[in-house]
């Protein structure tokens, strides 16, 4: 009991045994991708995964802020702007070009999964967390220049993940072929949030390393879907 005690009140170990959790299922659910295993279960759980690592992340987030109230208010736009801007993106094919969302992103409203509200808002965090570990002048960089890798490092994510995404049946492209606008979209969408963050301060003080280890891991995942 004393040693549960010990492992499960000590929030460092917590972290890094959450951080290794994550690797072990994203690694293991490439590693089945790969040999075509368990996957019915894993076209269920990815919409439900998506919104738990994002939900956990902002909270972890959270709870580190010294601006909650602030912090809320921003992970809150971001979730909708990026479920919103994915509707209309849909809808009408102006923002990111001609696509459809597939069958496996469940539960859906309007046709988006909800899921990916909580993605946009998982990868502004995730993108933030790296650059503030591998480059320790971020945190006091002015909001400009905090949101201008920001938003590089999401457009570099979406090149990975944009072909494995496409295997996955998470959505598909008119003519399967990715248009330049997705990524400019991505970019211009990506910057105005974390600019907000940015403004708000809330990139100044040190994110949750599960954050950047999400980046890591899920561009890891994905790069194990496109060799298969």
């Amino acid at each position: 009991m004393t040693s549960l005690t010990f492992t499960f009140g000590n929030p460092r170990l917590r972290e890094k045994m959450g951080v290794f959790a994550l690797y072990f299922f994203l690694l293991c659910g490439g590693l089945w991708h790969l040999l075509g295993w368990f996957q019915p279960l894993m076209r269920w759980s990815a919409g439900p995964l998506m919104i738990a690592l994002g939900s956990l992340i902002a909270w972890q987030s959270w709870q580190k802020s010294e601006r909650k109230n602030s912090f809320l208010l921003w992970a809150g736009l971001s979730a909708i702007t990026g479920f919103a801007a994915e509707g209309f993106g849909v809808a009408t094919g102006l923002l990111f070009g001609d696509y459809q969302y597939g069958p496996v992103l469940q539960p859906q409203f309007l046709e988006v999964p909800l899921a990916i509200g909580f993605a946009w808002l998982l990868m502004l965090l995730s993108a933030a967390a790296l650059l503030q570990h591998y480059l320790p002048a971020f945190a006091e960089l002015p909001p400009l220049y905090q949101a201008l890798p920001i938003a590089l490092m999401m457009v570099l994510f979406d090149v990975v993940m944009e072909p494995a995404a496409i295997l996955l049946d998470y959505w598909h492209w008119q003519g399967g072929i990715v248009p330049l606008q997705n990524y400019l979209a991505w970019f211009a969408i990506g910057f105005l949030l974390a600019w907000a963050g940015a403004r708000a301060g809330l990139f100044r003080q040190k994110l949750p390393q599960l954050a950047r280890h999400a980046f890591i891991a899920q561009i890891l995942y994905f790069l194990m879907v496109i060799a298969k």
